[in-house]
């Protein structure tokens, strides 16, 4: 923002382009979940949907086993991962289901406090949605995400044999480079120049 507390120019057209990218989405199999911004009121969903998230799926996000931690400790990792600004603090992108009673959240793509341009990315999808293109359509929604947040290179980790988020992270169709040691794959993609097509 300038001193008059108006967006510069170049702020005005990232949110121009965020705003046009459809916030509605069909899965694989036709159910609408609608796609948003995090907000910090969005922590007790977090933990909802902590709850419904198998053991493995927690563990492949987390890289730890996560089942024990307790009660305390789960709501201030909520508040934390829910109180970003979507700009310096770090940003999410979620997948909400309104269908039924309140919004509950089925998916979650995480970008880092970002360091000189560069971010660490991560994607979540609760079970019962995996397999029915939450996750690709949450990664759709990466490079303007990364654009509002001024970052253009994006990391990751992940154990060698998450084969799916492997292919989930290549359908981006970015560079990406990948680098596997001790049955972990560090993976790395520059957002700021798609890949091209191969002859």
């Amino acid at each position: 923002m300038d001193s008059s507390g108006r967006l510069e120019p170049s702020s005005r057209a990232v949110m121009q382009r965020w705003e046009a990218i459809p916030a509605w989405f069909l899965t694989k199999d036709g159910y609408w979940l609608y796609a948003r911004l995090i907000r910090h009121e969005d922590a007790p969903r977090l933990l909802e949907m902590f709850d419904r998230l198998s053991s493995e799926t927690r563990r492949r996000r987390f890289h730890a086993t996560v089942d024990y931690i307790d009660e305390a400790a789960r709501a201030y990792y909520a508040h934390n991962f829910a109180t970003v600004d979507n700009l310096h603090t770090g940003g999410a992108v979620v997948a909400v289901d309104h269908q039924g009673a309140g919004q509950k959240i089925v998916g979650v793509l995480r970008l880092g406090a970002p360091e000189e341009g560069c971010a660490e990315v991560g994607v979540v999808v609760r079970d019962d949605f995996q397999g029915r293109g939450v996750g690709r359509a949450l990664l759709q929604r990466l490079p303007t995400l990364a654009q509002r947040m001024g970052v253009h290179t994006v990391t990751g980790s992940m154990e060698a044999d998450n084969l799916p988020a492997i292919r989930l992270f290549r359908g981006l169709h970015f560079p990406m480079t990948l680098n596997t040691s001790h049955a972990e794959t560090q993976m790395r993609i520059a957002l700021s120049s798609p890949a091209l097509p191969s002859a």
